[in-house]
């Protein structure tokens, strides 16, 4: 798998990648830790689908307080 490909046309994990340098380390020696890396930079940067379902419930439940504040 080309993992750098892939980086680049996600640059958000490019970004992790740069500012966490061990991981350069990590993928040159051994490419297989790739899917390591991709779940702990998800993880960092909350770009799951678990943290977009609650960042969504964050957002409704605000709605929820705004509108039960106006009636």
């Amino acid at each position: 798998m080309n993992y750098m490909g892939y980086l680049y046309e996600h640059l958000d994990l490019l970004m992790y990648l740069r500012y966490h340098p061990r991981w350069y380390k990590i993928l040159y020696y051994e490419p297989s830790y790739f899917n390591a890396f991709l779940a702990e930079a998800k993880a960092s940067l909350k770009i799951r689908g678990y943290d977009k379902l609650e960042g969504f419930k964050n957002k409704f439940n605000m709605i929820y307080s705004l509108a039960s504040l106006i009636k």
